[in-house]
């Protein structure tokens, strides 16, 4: 069995490490969200241990200081962990943290000389925020993402359980005011070590491989809108031609009317709400099976896969046209949406991506110059 104080120092020195790493791992990924929390939690859980040196000198206060800084560098943790996935609510959550800690600093220096009574207290708490930890890192998560966050929620469930086991120990009234004298002290502090390197790596993967994601997704997908750009659709197509079954499907290619106009009149800037408005369309039509690109400026792509016959794809265009060409509120005002669609099917119009865009392009202009009409922003007192 260690000396506590002995494994108190090797866990301030890894505390210490690990606010090294998070630290970079922050400043590096500013625009990611809870970070700072972990960086912040692995600098607080490491000056928990330091008073531990000490403790002939501030007697058990330095239980209490300990304590303290274990219980709020978890929630800190788990607060990372709810903004780096996404979750609302952080005022609600800041004032329960808040009375968290009002409540615990309380019992803990009431029970500071009763070791088996605040165990039960601190480590109720303890196991509690672990498992959310836990539960709330793979919440509607999938795929690869899930087994990447499923290596941090498994440090986090085995704490959670190693405290569990201290509180079944200390509700048998196991622990003596020298807690020295019990084994399992030891163990704990092994457990805290492992706890402590755990979620630090596993975290930090997390962040590459969520940088990895954006990386990839800025390759293939358009900065503006959000609808995967001309890359992702050459690959998207050539894979749909390496695939032995051949199946048919419709390319229709879209174009805004008026879209020039707009620019001139309002700016750019409305412009893009324009077109962030026509990716949202894309976004919500309905279709079983379909993709949206947007390959430049106002011209948009779907691709349907869909048996190919004339009144089908009548059908089709029809859908788009609905989903698309209605208002739409921008800052600006109203904007009337007006699209001009060509199409062309594979394979009969076509069997290489350039083959089906030059004759959907085609057929797109020919509309484009019967049909008149042209998206219209709808103001107090103006229009165009």
């Amino acid at each position: 069995m260690f000396d506590p104080i002995t494994l108190g120092a090797v866990l301030f020195l890894l505390a210490i490490i690990s606010a090294v790493v998070m630290t970079v791992t922050w400043k590096m990924n500013l625009q990611e969200r809870g970070l700072g929390m972990w960086a912040w939690a692995a600098i607080i859980g490491g000056l928990g241990f330091l008073p531990l040196p000490f403790a002939s000198y501030i007697g058990s206060y330095t239980v209490v200081l300990n304590n303290i800084a274990t219980i709020l560098a978890p929630i800190l943790i788990l607060e990372g962990i709810f903004r780096f996935r996404g979750y609302r609510g952080e005022r609600l959550r800041s004032y329960i943290y808040l009375l968290v800690m009002l409540y615990s600093t309380v019992f803990i220096i009431i029970l500071r000389d009763e070791p088996n009574e605040r165990f039960l207290f601190f480590d109720s708490l303890m196991i509690l925020i672990f498992y959310f930890s836990a539960f709330f890192l793979l919440w509607k998560s999938t795929g690869m993402e899930r087994k990447i966050y499923m290596l941090s929620a498994a440090i986090f469930v085995l704490i959670g359980t190693s405290f569990a086991g201290r509180w079944v120990l200390a509700w048998n009234g196991s622990f003596e005011a020298n807690l020295d004298a019990h084994p399992y002290t030891s163990y704990l502090f092994f457990v805290v070590i492992i706890w402590t390197l755990g979620w630090t790596y596993g975290l930090s993967i997390a962040v590459h491989y969520r940088n990895h994601n954006r990386i990839v997704k800025l390759a293939t997908h358009d900065y503006l809108t959000g609808l995967p750009n001309r890359k992702y659709l050459s690959d998207y197509i050539e894979q749909l031609f390496k695939e032995e079954s051949n199946e048919s499907f419709v390319l229709f290619s879209l174009d805004l009317n008026g879209f020039k106009q707009i620019n001139d009149t309002f700016g750019h800037k409305t412009g893009d709400d324009v077109l962030i408005k026509m990716a949202d369309s894309l976004r919500d039509f309905s279709w079983h099976r379909y993709t949206a690109v947007r390959l430049g400026g106002d011209e948009f792509v779907v691709i349907i896969h869909q048996p190919v016959d004339e009144q089908s794809i009548s059908s089709m265009k029809q859908e788009l046209r609905v989903a698309i060409e209605n208002d739409k509120l921008i800052e600006h005002g109203v904007i009337n949406l007006k699209i001009s669609i060509g199409h062309a099917a594979y394979p009969t119009d076509g069997r290489t991506l350039d083959e089906l865009l030059v004759k959907a392009d085609h057929q797109m202009y020919q509309e484009k110059s019967l049909r008149k009409h042209r998206s219209e922003i709808h103001t107090a007192g103006y229009q165009i």
